[in-house]
This record gives C-alpha cells, sequence and structure tokens, in this order.
C-alpha cells in the first residue's frame, strides 16, 4: 500500500480516476454529509490563520525537474529539502521560510553541493487554505501540496496505523472493502508522516479474479474523537489557482469515484475508527 507515491505532476497516474464530487445524497445509504456541505463543516471547525510559522511536509514538483522533491517545514522557521535522485539516492539540504504578508519566501544558500547552485530564493504565488494550514501552493517554479502536518493534538498509538474496514456495499456480483492507514511512510527517507492519511478501496466483482484497485493519499485532522479527511487537495489546489498562476499544468482529478472528502469517529484509544462516508452501521474499521 505505502509504495504508490503521490505524484502531482504526472495525469497518467490518475487516469482512471473520475473527477466529480460525491452525489448530494451522500451515498451508501446513510446519512453521510456531501461534499460541499462537509468542506463547510471542515472550514468551521479548523479556522485557517494566515502568517503563521507551520509545521507540515509537502510533496512537490518542480518546473523542468522529474525528480521527487519534498519540503518539510518547521514552526520554527527551518526548512529542510528532501531530494531524491532517478538513482534512488536520498540527500537533506538546511534552509529557512517566512511567512508574512500573505506571502511564504523559501531561502537556501547555494553552492557547488545544493540542489540550487545559485542558492534558492523563490516566492509564493498561490498559497490555498485547507482544513486550516497550508494546503497547497505554488512559486513560479513549483507546485507542491501537503502531506502531513503536526496539528493534530494526538497521533495513533503507532507509525502506519492501518485499520482494516468491514465489507460494504454487498451487491449480486459485487461488494467494497476498505483500508485506512493513519501516519504513512510513503516517502523515501524511512519516516513516518504525522497528519497523513491513505485509504484503499477494493471492488470485488463477481467472475474477475481481481479486485478494482483505488488508492489515495491526503491529509486529516482530528477535533476531539472527530477526524475529518481530504484526499483531493491536487484537484483543490487546480481549481483554486487562476489560469497561468501553476508552472506545472496540474489537472490531476481525484483517485476515488465515491467520497474524497470524508469524516469519522476515533474510538477506543485509536483502536478503532469508523467513517461517516463508507456505512458506519456495518461496524468500525479495526486497527490490525
Amino acid at each position: 500500500m505505502r509504495k504508490l507515491l503521490w505524484i502531482l505532476i504526472l495525469p497518467l497516474l490518475w487516469a482512471s480516476c473520475d473527477k466529480q464530487r460525491a452525489e448530494p445524497d451522500g451515498g451508501n445509504g446513510n446519512n453521510a454529509p456531501n461534499e460541499p456541505a462537509l468542506a463547510d463543516a471542515i472550514d468551521e471547525a479548523f479556522p485557517f490563520t494566515p502568517n503563521q510559522p507551520f509545521g507540515a511536509l509537502y510533496y512537490c514538483g518542480r518546473l523542468g525537474s522529474q525528480l521527487s522533491w519534498y519540503f518539510l517545514f518547521a514552526a520554527d522557521n527551518t526548512l529542510q529539502v528532501l531530494l531524491t535522485t532517478d538513482a534512488h539516492q536520498n540527500y537533506s539540504f538546511n534552509g529557512s521560510y517566512t511567512y508574512a504578508s500573505d506571502e511564504l519566501r523559501l531561502q537556501m544558500p547555494g553552492g557547488p553541493a545544493s540542489p540550487f547552485p545559485q542558492g534558492l530564493d523563490e516566492r509564493s504565488t498561490v498559497i490555498m487554505p485547507s482544513m486550516g494550514l497550508v494546503g497547497a501552493f505554488a512559486t513560479p517554479q513549483m507546485v507542491c501540496v501537503c502531506m502531513g502536518h503536526d496539528l493534530n493534538p494526538q497521533d495513533p498509538p503507532q507509525a502506519e496505523a492501518n485499520y482494516d474496514c468491514p465489507t460494504i456495499n454487498v451487491q449480486a456480483a459485487t461488494d467494497e472493502d476498505n483500508a485506512i492507514e493513519l501516519m504513512h511512510r510513503s516517502v523515501p527517507y524511512e519516516f513516518a508522516v504525522p497528519g497523513s492519511i491513505f485509504r484503499q478501496q477494493d471492488t470485488y466483482v463477481s467472475g474477475m479474479n481481481n479486485p478494482q484497485v483505488r488508492r489515495g493519499y491526503g491529509i486529516y485532522r482530528t477535533d476531539g474523537n472527530r477526524f475529518y479527511a481530504n484526499f483531493r487537495l491536487a484537484q483543490d489546489l487546480y481549481e483554486y489557482a487562476a489560469p497561468g498562476q501553476l508552472p506545472v499544468n496540474l489537472e490531476p482529478g481525484v483517485p476515488f469515484t465515491d467520497h474524497n472528502l470524508i469524516s469519522g469517529q476515533i474510538q477506543a484509544g485509536y483502536q478503532e475508527l469508523t467513517v461517516d462516508q463508507l456505512s458506519p452501521e456495518s461496524g468500525p474499521c479495526r486497527l490490525r
């Protein structure tokens, strides 16, 4: 589950994805809110305060580069650029950032050992709030989407907290199995990412040997025992930015055809969780 990286700049990864939002009735025969209503509830629960230092990890696509770039922001205004080469070698470089007057400025000294020989000094052209934090941003050279953050008061009892959900949507010829993972390790640096969430949806069709598999990465926030997750940050950024503001032609779609915003309840000290949109009447998803 963890080997598939969330790639922003390769639309073919999303070729089989449906871009439409969830149906207005919430789906699955329950009373789950539809996505526009849930988006409003999330904004109300987690208001955004700009121009504050923050801790979050972003996956970035840079103009003219096919490499994997990760920008790790810390609340003390320090910045790490984590770079994976095409030979699968990982490097880390230190820099700093400021967030003032509604602008992110990223800086790093240059030099022969730096990934930016002339130095890095980039200013944001787009900042998209989501779930009370910088959900995504762009500069003239790159597009970045949040993979995790440090804003949740409590983390699961273990990294890669993997929950197996009950079989749902059982029909005459199909049924559906879901798995949810919190604090995944879907970066090539062997550290768990706080605030990150992964979902895998397997749809089994009678007569077919293998299920139809959909996977998506996102971020989640907690409010007491309630949690909310967003799997459509890249698509949100595409809709948020004005034409011509993104240096990469980003139109990634969304990973799931049913729900790309979800909500639910954390139970039994993170041993169980229920998802409002995935037939919670069928029982909780249990930690494996």
